[in-house]
């Protein structure tokens, strides 16, 4: 498994998987962006003008678990609060890296999602952490 933002996930719905050979996750706050976005065509976002958000509006709410798993946040809930604690991480950054440290899974996030203290974070935290490029 391997732990995406909205952006890598909306390829995975859209059925281009981001990391080929890999199950495809994300956490629920980047789900809920991702559906916000998607749901909003009135919006002038990045994600929104996607050009895989047509082919994935229609599988987000409910996307096949082969191309996006939706973690669970109450699995992980404990993770992320200690994280928090120790690194004064905002909701996202928490519960992503709560998650990842839960699963055992590395984190791939696109360059737009990356905070000013992500890397030093999730390199404190353990956490195999890559920024990638959108195809």
């Amino acid at each position: 498994m391997i732990i995406v933002d909205d952006h890598l996930a909306i390829l995975a719905v859209a059925g281009a998987a981001p990391v080929p050979g890999e199950q495809v996750a994300t956490t629920y706050a980047f789900w809920y962006r991702l559906a916000r976005a998607l749901q909003t065509p009135a919006a002038a976002g990045h994600l929104s003008g996607h050009p895989a958000a047509a082919a994935a509006r229609t599988r987000l709410l409910n996307p096949p678990a082969d191309r996006l798993l939706i973690l669970d946040p109450r699995t992980s809930v404990s993770a992320a609060v200690e994280v928090a604690a120790r690194q004064r991480a905002n909701l996202l950054l928490a519960e992503l890296v709560g998650a990842a440290r839960h699963h055992g899974a590395p984190v791939r996030i696109t360059a737009g999602n990356v905070g000013r203290t992500w890397a030093a974070v999730m390199e404190a935290e353990g956490v195999d952490f890559d920024v990638v490029a959108v195809p």
